[in-house]
């Protein structure tokens, strides 16, 4: 028994061992396994694959090539790259694998390195061409064209291929060797008549040469050496494009849409055809793009675009509807939605759509831009600069973004900071005019009066039909107190375009400071009677008006203000102004509230609604307010100086009061109130000497500004210098603020303190 127990158990301990050896498969043959599925066209099961055999042995370097070239076919280079420089990393001695690297290196735009991995190679096989032509591509990437000259002639004496000698043509080219290139170009079409490559470098050489006719045999010459080739489809059908032959460029662009397969060959041809008016040959073909279930989102989608231009904007809603529906994660749909809803003026849809759209895709640069667009037009001024940094981020050479974050570091008042943005703007598109029109009013709000005019005139040279160039050369006019130049130049900006306000706006102020009120009248009135609903303007004839006590008048534009669009922010703030001025507190209240509705980011309706239940004696209604305030933005000055007095008037909380009102001090340093509040919070937890300077900053602040003083600031000044001991300073203080007013808040307390000093 005893015997058989041990035969027993060393039978089953093989059995064992046999089925761990057989569970225990070797790097090579994971990398086996990976290889027969990339044959049979399954790339994510070889990726599995590769990537198990590199888990196995991580200096497995065949592995990583396959891993590599596997990454390439699903389209991710930066895997390819990162696998393909470990792999020439493990293989020092192996050419191929470093020109591998250096080109994926090179397409990465990392041209240094990938010149190291050419060096490499060519250090292994001097004769190598491909490595000489990856170094002399390198070389031209890094401007070095004599360099890359030379390396490209040494790579065609190596072997004098078609694509070589394209290379070599063009950089003849970039050097201004023409002669040269074009010899190169059509060499390489003689050596290979069957390239489409060389054909297409020709055509494109004949057509920056400003010869159509001899392009356009190359452009021909490349179809009809592959018909079915998608790349010389397209280049025809662009060259056609481009030379305002768009009706040549169809038969090409079909073709394109019919062999490549690919959805972006689709599109195209549908834009085509929307560029010609032949909108239901455009829905013909995003149908028949639809039809197949991946490319379904997206034909449909754009589809609803379509839709939406035809002036069918039902339509439109109610197919990009179904996509949300049935593809949620697809944020360009949540984009789409969210411009219809902003172009409808619904900006808390738009703003709910950009953000889901930013969630689903945090990398897609139009979520980010849909969401500071909206994020503008609610005036949420910094939340926009953060979402259109963000599109930066992602896309640096955005010139678009970069004028939209110039303009409204401009509203901002950070004027030196638009002019650099609107700069940088201008190095890619010189005539970018909004990008000119922001350098010349940043210039002239900075005080640099004679950069602006010269700036200004060029402007109005290169865009004498602009209204808003005009515009800006009044304000220039403005400035230099020429009043006559400023008019005329604004008359001319609305003879432009009647339709521009700003220079409608400065011609009213100019009228009114003449004392023509009757001819600022006549200008707005006419304007209403040709646009009667033009809400920018009735808010302009309401500030009229109301300068001239006029309030009823003022009331009734404002309302025909938001009645015409509901989402004007300065139609509801300055008719909460006028309910405040005319101490109608409540509907002040209610305007706010409205506009903290339609602005759930922005700061100022939520404070100035918080202020208004204060002035009510409605002071737990205003705690609690700031208090979500602060909590949704700990950056809202006024909010966190404002709770933070009202914790310490109370004499509670006064570790968060301090908080606050530190945080209120980092975002408004000079303003005299935040450094009071700032000061009566130490006051209150006994650190007078803590709050003395602030107080005496505060003070020196409003003499500066030729303000009167405020009773209040040399009260607590007295009670802080009471705390240090300087009794003398104390009453001197204290004496003052009751100079000022015998009957402030706080008088009383004054009194007292000045009795018992």
């Amino acid at each position: 028994m005893r015997c058989q127990h041990w035969i027993r158990l060393a039978v089953v301990t093989a059995v064992v061992a046999a089925a761990v050896t057989g569970c225990s498969k070797s790097a090579q043959s994971y990398l086996d396994r990976g290889n027969a599925q990339l044959e049979k066209g399954n790339v994510d099961a070889a990726v599995l694959e590769y990537r198990n055999a590199a888990n196995k042995d991580p200096m497995f370097a065949p592995a990583r090539l396959k891993l590599a070239e596997a990454y390439l076919r699903k389209g991710n280079g930066s895997g390819a790259l990162a696998e393909s420089v470990r792999a020439a990393d493990l293989l020092p001695g192996d050419a191929d694998a470093q020109l591998k690297a250096g080109s994926l290196l090179f397409a990465a735009g990392r041209a240094e390195d990938a010149k190291a991995r050419a060096d490499k190679a060519i250090a292994i096989n001097p004769k190598n061409a491909d490595a000489s032509t990856l170094r002399a591509n390198t070389m031209l990437a890094l401007k070095d064209i004599d360099g890359a000259l030379e390396q490209m002639r040494q790579a065609v004496a190596l072997d004098p291929s078609a694509s070589r000698l394209s290379n070599l043509g063009i950089i003849l080219d970039t050097k201004g060797l023409k002669p040269e290139a074009e010899a190169a170009f059509r060499r390489a079409v003689s050596t290979d008549p069957k390239s489409i490559g060389a054909h297409l470098v020709l055509a494109r050489f004949l057509a920056g040469s400003s010869r159509p006719t001899e392009a356009e045999t190359a452009f021909k010459a490349a179809v009809a050496a592959d018909p079915g080739n998608a790349q010389a489809n397209a280049a025809l059908a662009s060259f056609y494009v481009g030379s305002n032959r768009a009706p040549e460029a169809e038969p090409y662009l079909k073709k394109l849409a019919e062999t490549s397969g690919s959805a972006g060959a689709s599109l195209a041809l549908a834009d085509y055809y929307v560029s010609r008016q032949r909108n239901a040959d455009a829905h013909a073909v995003l149908d028949k793009l639809g039809a197949s279930p991946r490319d379904w989102p997206l034909a449909r989608s754009r589809a609803a675009l379509l839709y939406y231009a035809e002036g069918k904007p039902a339509d439109g809603h109610r197919a990009i509807d179904e996509v949300v529906a049935k593809s949620p994660a697809y944020s360009e749909a949540r984009v789409i939605r969210g411009r219809f809803f902003l172009a409808e003026g619904k900006t808390a849809e738009a703003l709910a759509e950009a953000q889901e759209a930013v969630k689903a895709e945090p990398r897609n640069a139009d979520a980010h831009f849909l969401q500071g667009s909206v994020q503008r037009a609610t005036r949420d001024l910094e939340a926009a600069a953060a979402s259109f940094n963000e599109v930066l981020r992602l896309n640096p050479r955005a010139t678009t973004v970069q004028v939209q974050l110039a303009a409204i570091q401009l509203q901002l008042g950070k004027y030196a900071a638009a002019g650099q943005l609107a700069e940088q703007a201008l190095q890619v598109e010189p005539q970018n005019l909004e990008a000119r029109l922001i350098l010349a009013r940043s210039l002239l709000l900075r005080g640099n009066l004679d950069r602006a005019a010269v700036v200004t005139r060029d402007l109005i040279a290169a865009f004498p039909q602009s209204g808003p160039a005009h515009t800006q050369a009044g304000h220039v006019a403005l400035a230099k107190g020429d009043r006559s130049g400023a008019r005329a130049a604004m008359e001319k900006a609305l003879t432009l375009d009647p339709r521009l306000l700003e220079p409608l706006n400065a011609l009213v102020a100019i009228d009114v400071a003449e004392g023509r009120g009757s001819a600022a009248r006549a200008r707005l009135e006419a304007r209403l009677k040709q646009a009667p609903g033009d809400s920018a303007a009735l808010v302009l004839a309401a500030r009229t008006w109301g300068s001239t006590g006029d309030t009823a008048k003022a009331q009734e534009f404002l309302r025909r203000a938001i009645d015409a669009d509901a989402s004007n922010m300065d139609a509801y703030a300055l008719l909460a102004l006028l309910y405040v001025s005319q101490n109608r507190l409540d509907e002040a209240l209610a305007q706010y509230d409205r506009l903290a509705a339609q602005q759930p980011g922005a700061m100022g309706p939520q404070t100035l609604a918080g202020m208004i239940l204060e002035a009510q004696g409605k002071s737990d209604e205003a705690r609690r307010r700031y208090e979500r305030l602060v909590e949704a933005n700990p950056r809202a000055a006024v909010a966190s100086n404002n709770l933070a007095w009202m914790y310490a008037s109370r004499g509670e909380q006064l570790d968060r009061a301090l908080q606050l009102a530190q945080a209120a001090k980092a975002e408004l340093p000079d303003v005299p109130a935040v450094n009071d509040t700032l000061a009566y919070v130490y006051i209150k937890k006994q650190l007078g000497p803590l709050a003395v300077p602030l107080l005496n900053q505060a003070i020196a602040k409003l003499a500066a500004d030729k303000q009167p003083g405020d009773p209040s600031y040399f009260f607590h000044l007295g009670l802080a210098l009471a705390q240090t001991g300087d009794n003398a300073g104390a009453k001197q203080a204290l004496e003052r603020a009751l100079l000022l007013k015998a009957d402030f808040d706080g008088a009383n307390e004054a009194r007292a303190l000045l009795k018992g000093l």
